[in-house]
């Protein structure tokens, strides 16, 4: 699905969703293996490409294999050396500790499997005594599969608002004009996404 931008946009817009263009919805793509010796390791290039631009992509792509994050062991973190997050709580918020919600087993079984992911790569690790609980909500994939994202609605409320948010959407696709190709390379299981 696309969005719908009119040439005046007032300061609280509204987004039109429109149907994106038959010709563009499905448009075949080829599955490349970028690495002979572990075949599971694939991308998926615009089959429709130029000959030459899709030889040059491929190439690149498997130059740089290294940098990519195959599964979560792959993704082994910033050293605080480097960089440090932390969260700028509003003192007058209260800590909420969001009541523990009930899954059915299919689920259940899919949030221990995340988790215990998340926990081997050194992403999360376990507290004792959290003043901040939120829960996770799972999301079904196109694909069938469980998404974990996690109900930071409450901590949210208490940090103040980004003075700096990410660029609007239109600004993205105009930024686009002129370029050859365009990449919807999308991180491995969609995104960690800090606070």
């Amino acid at each position: 699905m696309v969005w719908e931008w009119s040439k005046e946009v007032p300061k609280d817009f509204e987004l039109d969703p429109i149907e994106e263009p038959e010709d563009r919805k499905d448009e075949p793509t080829q599955e490349v293996a970028l690495d002979p010796e572990d075949p599971s390791r694939t991308v998926k290039v615009g089959a429709s490409l130029n000959v030459h631009v899709k030889t040059q992509l491929v190439k690149l792509l498997r130059d740089y294999k290294d940098v990519f994050a195959w599964n979560h062991e792959d993704m082994l973190g910033v050293d605080p050396k480097v960089i440090s997050h932390h969260l700028s709580i509003n003192p007058k918020f209260r800590p909420v500790v969001q009541k523990r919600r009930l899954f059915n087993p299919e689920r259940s079984v899919a949030i221990k499997k995340e988790v215990e992911k998340l926990l081997s790569a050194g992403s999360i690790r376990e507290v004792k005594y959290p003043e901040w609980v939120a829960n996770v909500v799972l999301v079904k994939k196109k694909n069938k599969q469980w998404r974990m994202c996690v109900d930071f609605t409450d901590l949210n409320k208490a940090c103040p608002k980004d003075s700096f948010p990410l660029p609007r959407i239109d600004q993205l696709v105009d930024a686009t004009a002129g370029h050859e190709l365009l990449s919807f390379m999308d991180a491995y299981s969609g995104y960690n996404q800090i606070g």
